[in-house]
């Protein structure tokens, strides 16, 4: 029902275009070949972080709107939705979005997911900060409720509703894209603190501490993750990030070390090692292509 509601709002746009729009067509593809102890390694076309490869097309119509549709290239195993859509939107930008996107919380580094919803942003009269608010519901079992941000380089996130946590692109710092807990699970309250910051020209550091609570099911317990990066970017086209992460109430410890590295203007290299306390979680090569 809700993508037939966007849709039809799409062809209503459409029907008073006075000229073919301008389609722009993007692919943004990672194939990553990733190696485990213990297991076979796998090769997927979605990062080791959960970041689908898309196709995807935009226009804008003559009303100024922007129409936004990507497809995800593979399914996430275990993923909580089986949309191939990754985003599916028509927005007046900075202003509002209608359809499927990524729910604006955090920095997306820990809560990351895509969701049917309707967003506003707009900027506080007193302090001028920026707030983005959305209201989204996917259906039964999957990201349900209200969810927003409150700030810039430091930022308070919330969400309170219900299935919040499920996707494979969620808390993927502490866990696989592919361990992801599926349908009907999650939590229903989610609080988050984040913050980042440029220093000495070619450093940054951001940082995120996101709470859990409520989950749907026993084993969806309260848990809170702190994730905490450090990258070098000395030139535009390089770049690379040292992290850590924590999970808790088990105090389990993350470290991954990656870059970006640029092979031709489309082409980049993004290798990456992560550890789990002491022993080796996993090596991984990926290729990413933009065009």
């Amino acid at each position: 029902m809700k993508r037939i509601a966007v849709a039809l709002g799409l062809a209503c746009c459409g029907s008073t275009w006075a000229q073919i729009p301008d389609i722009r067509v993007r692919l943004d593809a990672t194939i990553s070949y990733i190696m485990q102890p213990h297991t076979t390694p796998l090769v997927n076309f979605y990062d080791v972080m959960g970041r689908p490869s898309i196709l995807g097309l935009s226009f804008f119509t003559d009303q100024g709107f922007r129409v936004n549709v990507t497809e995800k290239l593979q399914h996430i195993p275990g993923d909580a939705g089986n949309d191939l859509f990754d985003e599916y939107y028509i927005e007046d930008e900075n202003i509002w979005r209608v359809g499927k996107q990524y729910l604006p919380f955090g920095g997306g580094h820990v809560l990351h997911e895509s969701a049917v919803a309707v967003r506003g942003d707009t900027n506080l009269i007193v302090e001028g900060l920026p707030v983005t608010m959305a209201f989204c519901d996917s259906g039964n079992g999957l990201d349900y409720g209200l969810i927003g941000r409150l700030g810039s380089t430091v930022g308070v996130s919330a969400a309170v509703g219900r299935n919040f946590g499920t996707a494979g692109t969620s808390l993927t710092d502490v866990r696989r894209p592919e361990d992801a807990p599926g349908k009907g699970h999650g939590w229903k309250q989610v609080f988050g603190l984040d913050a980042s910051k440029r220093f000495l020209g070619h450093w940054s550091l951001r940082a995120e501490a996101v709470s859990f609570r409520y989950g749907e099911t026993s084993s969806d317990r309260d848990t809170a993750v702190l994730d905490v990066g450090l990258s070098l970017d000395p030139k535009r086209s390089e770049s690379t990030t040292l992290a850590w992460s924590q999970i808790a109430p088990d105090h389990h410890n993350y470290w991954r070390l990656g870059g970006s590295y640029a092979m031709s203007r489309n082409v980049t290299f993004e290798p990456m090692i992560r550890f789990r306390g002491d022993s080796l979680f996993q090596v991984v090569a990926q290729v990413r292509i933009r065009i």
